[in-house]
């Protein structure tokens, strides 16, 4: 807390005015990445008026959030949802929030006859979460050099074109 402190340019009594623990701390600090993580994503989303181009633009906002807070990326996917119970409630609540805007997309998409029908969208939201949030951690960490327009379009055609080579 005292490195906190310092770093913060406060007194450390004043981080145990607002936060009782390092815990507490913390975990105000996983919330108010997850409530970044939802405005960024749902003023992008905003900005497209269909729902291809609003899936296409929660792939890049996500990327480009990680790419930015890439300490907060590190924390989240090895702190928290790396460690099962422990932060349980942060889990849900990104479960709830921001996996639930890229359900509420799919579900759409679906509706739309845009996104397969036969989609558990439960799970395609967790893996779109996770094939981001995996290969922007992969690159932020062990990549020697980092390219976001080779990743972004990397993801997009993984996610919505597949594996399989097209034919004809």
């Amino acid at each position: 807390m005292e490195e906190i402190a310092k770093r913060a340019g406060i007194a450390k009594g004043t981080l145990y005015y607002n936060y009782r623990s390092k815990k507490e701390l913390f975990l105000s600090l996983i919330e108010e990445g997850i409530e970044r993580l939802e405005a960024t994503v749902k003023r992008e989303i905003a900005r497209r008026k269909d729902t291809s181009g609003k899936l296409e633009a929660l792939i890049g906002a996500q990327l480009s959030f990680f790419e930015e807070y890439r300490d907060y990326c590190k924390l989240l996917l090895s702190e928290v949802w790396g460690l099962g119970t422990r932060w349980e409630k942060q889990i849900e609540r990104l479960r709830s929030g921001y996996i639930g805007i890229i359900k509420d997309l799919l579900q759409r998409g679906q509706a739309e006859g845009i996104i397969r029908k036969d989609l558990e969208v439960n799970t395609a939201a967790m893996g779109v979460f996770g094939a981001v949030a995996v290969a922007a951690l992969n690159a932020f960490l062990f990549e020697q050099q980092y390219h976001y327009e080779s990743l972004l379009q990397t993801l997009k055609n993984l996610l919505f074109l597949g594996l399989n080579e097209r034919e004809g």
